[in-house]
């Protein structure tokens, strides 16, 4: 985009990169997330009373992660719903240890740490922006 304005451009960098930040650095994070809960949750416990649901519905399958808008960025929120009639969100359930779990899981501080450790999601943010007209080094 050109403009002779700074804040139309200003306006448009920023719609720019909200949309990256939903696009390209939400599948980087939910991608995280999918690989966290397979060695935090998945890798360290076998379940004496419930079959999991895995990719198919289950944990990891990244279709029930949701993605927010927050300020100055986004938000991945794991909204897989549980088997039973449970009034408690499952998130809640593995990472806090709840209920007939064995002990807590959080799979939510497994993925910031390998989102932190990779680089992933900056390197998804530039080339988000580069892929729309938008060079940044």
């Amino acid at each position: 985009m050109k403009s002779d304005n700074l804040d139309d451009l200003f306006r448009y960098i920023e719609k720019q990169t909200k949309d990256v930040m939903k696009k390209e650095v939400a599948d980087k994070a939910k991608q995280a997330m999918s690989e966290a809960v397979q060695s935090s949750v998945y890798d360290v416990y076998d379940p004496k009373y419930y079959t999991r649901r895995g990719k198919n519905g289950g944990l990891s399958d990244m279709d029930n992660y949701d993605v927010y808008e927050i300020p100055n960025g986004i938000e991945v929120v794991n909204n897989t719903p549980p088997d039973n009639d449970s009034s408690v969100d499952l998130d809640d359930i593995i990472c806090n240890g709840l209920g007939q779990q064995p002990f807590p899981r959080d799979f939510y501080k497994e993925t910031v740490d390998i989102l932190n450790k990779s680089g992933d999601l900056r390197a998804a943010l530039k080339e988000g922006l580069k892929a729309r007209g938008i060079d940044v080094d």
